[in-house]
């Protein structure tokens, strides 16, 4: 228990230097919130959602102050290689008579905050989604000029990523103040609501002042970027499984997935039982270091919108979270909440 109460306090010391602007292992990347909706009361406006490869596409509408989602699609996305395939697809799915869209955008952006909206620079793409032409530049600006010029048709765009949307979308049930959102699934994420108008995406797979595991260490020294996202390869749902692989009895045969690993727990799979559930338990204490760590920074009982297959779903994974933050913060209540379709209500939050 010393150590996780090491590591939460370590992960709060990082959050109150990175407010200062100070450099730590958090990225701690600010974000600046419109203080007023840009839609008019009862205005049917549009929520995108981009993924990996789902794209998510809804007609919206905001009734006393409350979002009501109209009609919600989904489909594959295709490959987007260049900028230009993406500004075509993104016209072929504006809805007409729309002048407003919120943009959810899972990948890495730089945050910019004009003309009372929030937008983001791109800062790379993915191995699937090379976005060339579009990285560096302003994805919502981008957008708006496109359409502008090629079909003559003002629209507005807010974009944020992910993360920064699951923090948004808990606006609809609780109070700025008392709001994070944390991604625990493939990967490891939290943003918080500093005040009203501004909230940080803390990028907290980074965070690195704690001892690797020695497994954590091999599995970093193997990955395509050695000495990155340390707190994530210890801890989420992308590399669990290859811990498992590196600890086991080689009597026991090596498993492909973390999901494999959440049926071995289950014993729905031969393999080491006590092993799986000893790494899902010390990876769901590890993620309760940071939801202590963002309490102590607040110093006020939270909410935590979640999102993650490993969170809700893996094996005892909520319940140790939940045990592991009741010890380290006894003197405040957390709270865990899942909102349907949150990534679409965070999107017109954008906007809304």
């Amino acid at each position: 228990m010393a150590d996780l109460k090491l590591i939460a306090n370590n992960f709060k010391k990082e959050m109150e230097h990175g407010i200062k602007g100070e450099k730590t292992s958090l990225p701690f990347i600010k974000h600046c919130l419109a203080k007023t909706s840009l839609v008019k009361e009862g205005e049917i406006f549009q929520g995108i959602k981009i993924g990996g490869s789902i794209l998510q596409n809804a007609l919206i509408r905001k009734i006393n102050n409350k979002i009501e989602i109209i009609s919600l699609e989904e489909e594959r996305l295709p490959v987007f290689s260049t900028g230009k395939a993406f500004l075509f697809f993104f016209k072929s799915q504006l809805r007409k008579n729309v002048r407003y869209v919120g943009l959810n955008f899972a990948y890495p952006l730089k945050p910019v905050f004009e003309n009372n909206r929030l937008d983001g620079v791109l800062l790379s793409g993915s191995k699937e989604h090379q976005f060339t032409g579009l990285v560096g530049k302003q994805i919502g600006a981008t957008i708006e000029g496109f359409i502008a010029r090629k079909f003559r048709r003002q629209i507005i765009v807010a974009v944020a990523n992910d993360t920064v949307c699951l923090a948004l979308s808990g606006l609809v049930k609780f109070p700025a103040l008392n709001l994070a959102g944390g991604v625990v699934g493939t990967g490891i994420n939290f943003a918080v609501f500093l005040n009203q108008n501004e909230l940080v995406n803390l990028e907290s797979a980074n965070f690195d002042k704690f001892e690797n595991s020695p497994e954590g260490k091999v599995i970093d020294s193997r990955s395509v970027r050695p000495g990155e996202a340390l707190y994530e390869k210890e801890t989420s749902g992308a590399y669990l499984y290859h811990h498992y692989n590196l600890k086991r009895d080689k009597k026991y045969p090596a498993i492909v997935s973390t999901h494999e690993l959440d049926k071995i727990c289950r014993g729905e799979k031969q393999g080491d039982k006590k092993l799986a559930r000893d790494l899902f338990k010390r990876a769901a204490e590890l993620v309760g270091c940071q939801i202590a760590g963002i309490t102590l920074f607040k110093k006020s009982s939270m909410n935590f919108v979640m999102e993650g297959s490993l969170f809700w779903q893996g094996y005892n994974f909520r319940r140790v979270v939940a045990e592991t933050v009741a010890r380290l913060v006894p003197k405040y209540k957390v709270n865990f909440e899942e909102i349907k379709d949150c990534g679409m209500i965070g999107a017109a939050k954008l906007v809304a």
